[in-house]
């Protein structure tokens, strides 16, 4: 079905495409009869994909990524489309527009996108009345960010007040510090502003006694040896990590649209996420949790990342270019693959080529 749609949708600019996506996911939200039909098309469960992390439970491994539901407007129908679990955001205090539009771009040629989208977003409470709209089954997370105009020294009170607001709605929190679309946000990779950061979030866990795992997402542009810098102060503060998000880097691209500026996604990510995940895991000594995306389109993909030292995964690029049906037939391979290679359970081959 959807080789017929996306020359279709491919007519159109990535944005309108994907709002015309999220208007469709409305309309399934809408009524709801239609959600075990959903489910039917795109589900595929085997207990061996099951896991828990942090004390949460994953039917699979195979998240949605943040981006795609900026405001929590169609969460309820996504639960239906196969995923292990769904993240929400970025999701900042106050409303935002973000940049000026065009601002995301395909590049069919690379199998990538390019976003500089900025943090739109409709905030935080209009999010969270989003959110409370349904009751969910499957894990929730929620991206959370910065206001563009938040004065410098304050940024990190800013995701203080999105856990705060969040926290007794969501099963898991991804304080993300990667976008290259607001100014300063990459700073926090810094040393000394990172443990700025990670003060905060550490007082705030204290205060609130919260018991819902936070994550970390960092840059895709990071080094090994700078990430390895900052992984005592990650392990301290944080339940996990996610492996990375959208570079800045150029190298190797085909598509005219490279010369855009902002984040690059997708299939060029990859190599460069396998090697922050490995590193990740030997420097955790396998203890850790890591989620791994950017790039994953196959099920090879999945077993590679996984192999490396992901204990989950999330996609969002392939899902533009491969379609809804992604989620069940990467599961459903996966599941293939742990059966007939003898293993019982996914947690068995985590970090075995690390």
């Amino acid at each position: 079905m959807y080789k017929l749609i996306k020359p279709l949708l491919f007519k159109y600019d990535p944005e309108k495409a994907h709002g015309m996506t999220i208007n469709a996911l409305k309309l399934v939200q809408k009524y709801p009869q239609t959600l075990p039909l959903v489910k039917q098309f795109f589900h595929y469960e085997n207990d061996i994909l099951n896991q828990v992390i942090s004390g949460v439970t994953f039917s699979n491994p195979i998240g949605l990524a943040a981006g795609f539901d900026k405001s929590c407007e169609v969460p309820k129908a996504l639960e239906s489309a196969g995923f292990g679990s769904i993240e929400l955001g970025g999701i900042t205090p106050k409303p935002q527009p973000g940049n000026p539009k065009p601002r995301m771009y395909r590049l069919v040629e690379d199998q990538a996108l390019i976003n500089r989208m900025g943090f739109n977003n409709l905030g935080m409470n209009k999010a969270l009345s989003n959110l409370r709209k349904y009751s969910y089954t499957l894990p929730i997370g929620l991206n959370v960010g910065v206001n563009k105009n938040t004065p410098y020294d304050a940024r990190y009170q800013d995701y203080i007040k999105v856990l705060d607001t969040f926290k007794n709605d969501v099963t898991f929190f991804t304080v993300n510090i990667s976008s290259p679309n607001t100014e300063n946000l990459q700073k926090f990779h810094d040393e000394s502003e990172f443990s700025q950061l990670c003060s905060a979030i550490e007082t705030f866990k204290n205060e609130e006694n919260i018991d819902v795992p936070i994550f970390i997402k960092l840059t895709s542009d990071l080094d090994t040896e700078s990430l390895g810098h900052m992984l005592p102060s990650i392990t301290q503060t944080f339940d996990g990590i996610i492996l990375a998000n959208t570079t800045q880097q150029r190298d190797g691209l085909q598509s005219e649209n490279r010369i855009e500026t902002g984040g690059l996604s997708g299939r060029p990510l990859f190599e460069r996420n396998i090697s922050l995940i490995k590193h990740a895991y030997k420097e955790t000594n396998g203890t850790f949790t890591i989620i791994g995306t950017g790039g994953i389109f196959t099920v090879d993909d999945v077993i590679t990342m996984l192999r490396s030292g992901a204990s989950l995964v999330q996609i969002y690029s392939s899902l533009v270019f491969e379609g809804p049906g992604l989620t069940r037939k990467l599961n459903k391979a996966l599941a293939q693959y742990l059966n007939s290679n003898g293993y019982n359970n996914v947690q068995e081959i985590i970090g075995l080529d690390a």
